[in-house]
C-alpha cells in the first residue's frame, strides 16, 4: 500500500515497529563488539598474544566494517535489503556462538565472521531508515545510535557478571541470543513493512565512482572515520587504562565503561532536536570534535578524575556517532543514494576507524607511554573537526560540488 493513502493509524504503528526493531538490530551491532573488552589481559593471557597482537585481534571487526562494506552493498542490492540483513544477523549468530569455544585461530575467524556480520547491518539498516521512516529520518538514526550504546553498555556491564559464573568464553558466547531474537524480529517487522522483495539486479557502479571524487562525500567518510577512531580506542582500552593508571579493579574498570557506553545514549536523543532546529550541523560536528579533544586530555592529565571525563566521553560518543550517521542520511536525497554513500562512507571510515585500536595498543608497546598513546585520539579530535566544516554544511551530494 502506498504510504501516502495509508490510514494514519497504519503508517504510525508501521512506524513504531520498525523503530523497535531499529534499535534490537541496533544493540547486536555493537554487544558482539564491546562484549570482549574486559577481559583483555585475560584474553591476551589464555591465547598468548602481545598487546598489539590483541590490539590488532580487537580492530578485526572494525576493519571488517571498512573492507566488507562494498561487497554488502553488493549484496544488498542483489537480494534486497530484508533478506541481507537477516543473513547478516544469522552470521553474527553462528559467528559470536562459536568464537570463544576453541584456539587463537577459532577466535580469530569468528571475530572476523562476526565483524562480517555487523557490516551488513551496518550498511542496510540507514538505508531501511530512509525508507521505511523517511519522515522520521533524525529520530530513526537517534534510536539507531542509541540502540548500538545500549548494547555495549549492556555487554560492557553484564559480560563480566556473566564470566564470574560460566568464564569468559561462555559469557562472551552467550550474546549470541539477542542477536536470534533480533534476526527473528527483522524477518517479521520487515516482511510486514515492505512485503516481499524480489531480487533485483545490481545497478551501474557510476554513482559510487562519483562518490569517490565528491568533496562532500570524503568528508563525510573522513569525519566518520575520525569518530571511528576515537570511539574504537577509548572503548577498547579504557578498562586497561583505568586499571593501570587510575587504580581500579579489572570490575569497576568494566562498570565503568558500561557506565560510559550507556550516557552515549543521552547523547544519542540529544542530536535529534537540534537536527530539526539548525538546517547546518557544523555546530554539531564542532561540538562534537571539542568534546573528544576534552575527554582524551582530561584522561591524560588527570586520570583521577576519571568519572568526569567517562561521563564527558560518553555523551560525546553518542553524539558523534549520531552526528555521522545522521550525516550519511542528509547528504544524499533518496535511499538508493544513501546506500551508496553509506557504502563508501564505511568502507573509508572505518578503516580508518579500525587502525585506532591496534594503534593505541602498538604506540603504548612501544613507548610504554598512554600520553604517546592519547595523543592519537587527540589528533583524530583535529582532523574530524576540519572534516565536519565540510560535512555539517546543508547540501547533498546531488546537488554539490
Amino acid at each position: 500500500m502506498n504510504v501516502s493513502t495509508a490510514p494514519a493509524g497504519s503508517i504510525r504503528k508501521r512506524e513504531f515497529h520498525m523503530l523497535l526493531l531499529v534499535g534490537l538490530v541496533a544493540i547486536n551491532l555493537r554487544s558482539v563488539i564491546a562484549a570482549p573488552a574486559p577481559f583483555l589481559t585475560q584474553i591476551r593471557g589464555d591465547l598468548g598474544l602481545s598487546e598489539a597482537a590483541m590490539g590488532a585481534l580487537v580492530s578485526l571487526p572494525v576493519l571488517c566494517f571498512a573492507l566488507a562494506a562494498p561487497l554488502a552493498g553488493v549484496l544488498v542490492r542483489f537480494v534486497g535489503p530484508r533478506r541481507a540483513l537477516l543473513a547478516g544477523l544469522i552470521l553474527v549468530v553462528a559467528a559470536t556462538a562459536g568464537r570463544p569455544m576453541g584456539s587463537v585461530v577459532l577466535f580469530m575467524v569468528g571475530t572476523l565472521l562476526v565483524g562480517v556480520g555487523v557490516t551488513v547491518g551496518n550498511v542496510v539498516m540507514p538505508a531501511l531508515i530512509k525508507r521505511d521512516l523517511p519522515h522520521r529520518a533524525a529520530a530513526g538514526t537517534s534510536v539507531f545510535t542509541a540502540g548500538m550504546c545500549v548494547g555495549a553498555a549492556a555487554a560492557a556491564g553484564l559480560t563480566p557478571m556473566l564470566a564470574q559464573a560460566t568464564g569468559w568464553r561462555v559469557a562472551l558466547a552467550s550474546w549470541a541470543l539477542p542477536a536470534a531474537l533480533a534476526a527473528a524480529a527483522s524477518m517479521l517487522v520487515l516482511r510486514s513493512a515492505a512485503g516481499a522483495e524480489p531480487p533485483v539486479s545490481v545497478p551501474p557502479p557510476a554513482p559510487h565512482r562519483r562518490l569517490a571524487t565528491h568533496p562532500l562525500a570524503w568528508a563525510v567518510a573522513i569525519f566518520l572515520g575520525a569518530q571511528s577512531w576515537s570511539y574504537f580506542s577509548v572503548t577498547t582500552w579504557l578498562p586497561t587504562y583505568l586499571t593501570q593508571q587510575a587504580g581500579t579493579s579489572v570490575t569497576t574498570s568494566g562498570l565503568a565503561l558500561s557506565v560510559y557506553q550507556v550516557l552515549g545514549i543521552a547523547g544519542s536523543f540529544a542530536v535529534a532536536p537540534l537536527v530539526r532546529r539548525w538546517s547546518s550541523q557544523i555546530p554539531l560536528t564542532v561540538g562534537v570534535s571539542l568534546c573528544w579533544a576534552a575527554t582524551t586530555l582530561g584522561l591524560a592529565a588527570a586520570p583521577a578524575m576519571w568519572p568526569l571525563w567517562t561521563l564527558l566521553g560518553g555523551v560525546t560518543h553518542g553524539a558523534g556517532i549520531t552526528v555521522a550517521m545522521i550525516l550519511v542520511v542528509l547528504r544524499a536525497e533518496s535511499s538508493r543514494s544513501v546506500e551508496s554513500l553509506s557504502s563508501m562512507a564505511q568502507l573509508i571510515g572505518y578503516g580508518i576507524g579500525a587502525v585506532g585500536p591496534f594503534a593505541v595498543g602498538a604506540v603504548l608497546g612501544i613507548t610504554g607511554s598512554w600520553t604517546w598513546s592519547l595523543s592519537l585520539v587527540i589528533a583524530a579530535a583535529v582532523v574530524m573537526l576540519l572534516a565536519g566544516l565540510v560535512a555539517g554544511r546543508a547540501v547533498t551530494v546531488e546537488g554539490a560540488r
